[in-house]
């Protein structure tokens, strides 16, 4: 596997999984904004924003789970096409 190839992988993980844990944050605040609010301290003052949390939570949760997705999927095709060699 060459070094593009496996570069873009895990960059194409990491966005789609940037993504995809935005969109569960920023859905969990919206629908259960009791659920920051009780996670984290100060989750009851007026100035907390259950929505903006979830959509940094989810956001950088999001990134690394996506980037160890790609990382392990990249692991593995290496090992597979070492195998196939041998």
């Amino acid at each position: 596997m060459s070094l593009g190839k496996s570069l873009f992988v895990i960059l194409a993980t990491t966005v789609l999984g940037a993504f995809v844990g935005a969109a569960i944050g920023f859905g969990l605040g919206s629908a259960a904004p009791g659920y920051y609010r009780s996670v984290f301290r100060g989750g009851h003052e007026p100035h907390f924003d259950p929505v903006a949390v979830g959509l940094g939570q989810g956001l950088t949760q999001g990134v690394v789970v996506g980037a160890l997705i790609g990382i392990s999927v990249v692991a593995l095709m290496v090992w597979r096409e070492k195998r196939l060699r041998e």
